[in-house]
């Protein structure tokens, strides 16, 4: 799976599978937790106490998005309907969205603070300053996405052409930030994927669409345990495919 170095916290006790949770089944559903064991502790449950995962798209079909993530089963990576069972897959992303789906793998290793601000600095033109303060005040070498829009809001045809592949590189990056790798406050992104930026002419190679798809899968498992309040991940995609 490609390793897209968005924040994964591990699950909070309350969300750990206790061994109740593989002897005792929900109430008209299940009988077998051996094979669902996530079962107990799925959104399901919550879905009569009307607690609902929210996502940070602004411009979705929220209710449409939560009802599909109550039947998302995370051992599987399926959706359970009551004609069977579907799920999203890279020839839906290909044909959706034309992101490629066979090619060079978005493989992003985890940075320190010092690789982080380096790639601010050479990807995006700006001071170490600038870079250093960014990085601080977010923490975890990731940057706001209003920040980038602010930083670099003001390109023209006639700045220089250093000048302008920075603002292409940033640009890239918001979109990232808040498309294929929109994490749960849907408005910071990696610094890490610049890495992935720096030469303009071979963005077009990666795997993009099977990075996406990957992370959503791993959203969506995240999304479905109960108490779990947001979810991340590319939700027009998900629209999109439910539509």
């Amino acid at each position: 799976m490609p390793d897209t170095a968005v924040e994964d916290a591990p699950l909070p006790d309350s969300l750990t599978v206790q061994e109740e949770d593989l002897t005792h089944t929900f109430p008209g559903k299940s009988t077998d937790p051996s094979i669902l064991w996530s079962f107990n502790s799925h959104v399901d449950v919550a879905v009569w106490q009307e607690e609902l995962a929210r996502c940070t798209y602004r411009f979705v079909n929220k209710l449409l998005i939560s009802s599909f993530v109550e039947r998302w089963q995370p051992e599987m990576n399926t959706f359970h309907m009551t004609v069977g069972e579907m799920t999203l897959t890279l020839d839906n992303v290909g044909t959706i969205f034309s992101l490629p789906i066979v090619s060079r793998s978005v493989s992003v290793p985890d940075v320190t603070n010092l690789h982080g601000a380096t790639l601010l600095v050479f990807g995006l033109g700006i001071t170490e300053r600038v870079a250093h303060d960014e990085l601080s005040t977010v923490g975890g070498n990731l940057v706001r996405l209003e920040w980038l829009r602010s930083q670099f809001a003001s390109v023209t045809d006639s700045d220089p052409e250093e000048a302008i592949q920075c603002i292409a590189r940033a640009y890239l990056l918001f979109l990232v930030g808040c498309t294929l790798f929109s994490d749960k406050s849907g408005g910071r992104v990696p610094v890490v994927h610049l890495g992935l930026l720096m030469d303009l002419g071979s963005v077009h190679i990666y795997a993009w669409g099977t990075a996406t798809l990957a992370f959503l899968y791993k959203q969506l498992g995240y999304a479905s345990w109960s108490g779990v309040k947001q979810m991340g991940g590319y939700m027009t995609y998900l629209e999109a495919w439910i539509y």
